[in-house]
């Protein structure tokens, strides 16, 4: 088949490579019906012992009934109790402890406001709009311009949305999707000494926000959520050894410290995931590693939970926010992303809520489990 596209562009656009940029939107459109959609590529990499459960239930569904967590004002966000918060600061301990610390990643804090030129240099901008909460500004902070909407709510007690959307900007862009991409900033246009390399850093200063439109269920997929991202930069040698490093102490993590029942695979990369493309990277040791847990009670042959990833995403950010080394080497960059939710889906799924079911090393690690609220 042959496809013939008649174009009415004018000289700026010409200049602007504004029709190459059709083609390769056309050409990505293709490649994905080829890969029947956003299917993932999956390959197994290892799989741990297969465990026996003691506990088939739904975790999220205990949490509730015990007290532990409620439901947010808000869709898909949940507050956490004093039990299950401790249990959250428990696996953050852990991380801080048996991973970051031991392979030197500095804390910093990154915005958790990402306005769109950010996302045009990490390349989120290509896809990203179905799943971000996007922020508006006021147009101005003039109280006599927001008088009639103060004015209405006093005597009506309702909020005039319509009123309101006719009072704020154009969207600035967006709350927290992905972790990382703010980082950048701090390195834009700067040449970095060699010495410096490689750059690790870790980020768990706020939520994430996704508006997650295949349905929210339980804590496990939520809009909103809680984790740590674990950051590194330098030449491909080293941003491929640190990622390899991340990958054992994971491994010490789960098998020795969380007892999981586990599994790790080389699948779609997750940036190319995010922008709706499929298969894998054509960078060699660039792509993603995704570990999996099986949820009891989701049956022996139900699906398994991604829980964590490890990603190395080649020169896909040095590149997109002008960084460069002082050798003038190629820089690359990998990301992983800690989250909290997904950690106790999986811990509890398999454990369930009574510490006295859960491994040593873990509860060593936690001390004693607060007891929450009673209501009437």
């Amino acid at each position: 088949d042959v496809l013939y596209l008649d174009l009415n562009v004018t000289e700026s656009e010409l200049q602007n490579r504004i029709p190459d940029r059709i083609l390769n939107l056309i050409e990505d459109k293709i490649n994905a019906l080829t890969y029947g959609g956003k299917a993932e590529h999956w390959d197994l990499l290892w799989q741990s012992d297969k465990k026996e459960h003691q506990f088939n239930k739904d975790p999220t569904q205990e949490l509730v009934k015990q007290g532990w967590i409620k439901r947010g004002a808000s869709r898909g966000q949940w507050i956490h109790g004093p039990e299950s918060t401790k249990f959250f600061r428990t696996l953050e301990k852990i991380v801080i402890e048996e991973l970051l610390e031991p392979l030197g990643y500095k804390e910093m804090i990154f915005p958790k406001l990402v306005p769109w030129e950010v996302w045009k240099r990490s390349g989120h901008a290509k896809g990203v709009y179905p799943e971000i909460y996007y922020v508006c500004p006021p147009k101005t902070r003039d109280p006599e311009y927001w008088e009639e909407v103060s004015d209405y709510y006093k005597v009506t007690h309702e909020v005039p949305v319509d009123k309101i959307k006719d009072k704020i900007g154009d969207p600035i862009g967006g709350l927290c999707y992905a972790q990382c991409p703010p980082f950048w900033v701090f390195l834009q246009g700067e040449t970095i000494a060699n010495d410096q390399f490689p750059i690790k850093v870790f980020d768990r200063s706020g939520t994430s926000h996704r508006y997650e439109s295949g349905g929210i269920h339980g804590m496990e997929r939520v809009d909103e959520f809680h984790r740590i991202e674990i950051l590194w930069t330098g030449t491909p040698e080293q941003v491929v050894s640190d990622s390899k490093e991340l990958q054992e102490r994971f491994k010490h993590i789960f098998n020795n410290i969380l007892d999981l029942e586990w599994r790790m695979a080389w699948v779609t990369p997750w940036f190319m995931a995010q922008e709706g493309l499929a298969g894998t990277s054509q960078q060699t040791d660039v792509g993603t590693i995704d570990y999996e847990a099986p949820l009891p009670y989701r049956g022996e042959d139900g699906e398994w939970l991604e829980f964590q990833n490890v990603s190395v995403n080649g020169n896909k950010y040095p590149s997109g926010f002008n960084v460069k080394s002082q050798s003038g080497e190629e820089l690359w960059s990998g990301c992983s992303g800690v989250g909290l939710e997904r950690w106790a889906s999986a811990f509890l799924a398999q454990k369930g809520l009574d510490p006295d079911n859960w491994p040593d090393e873990f509860r060593k690690r936690m001390g004693e489990l607060p007891k929450g609220f009673s209501f009437l």
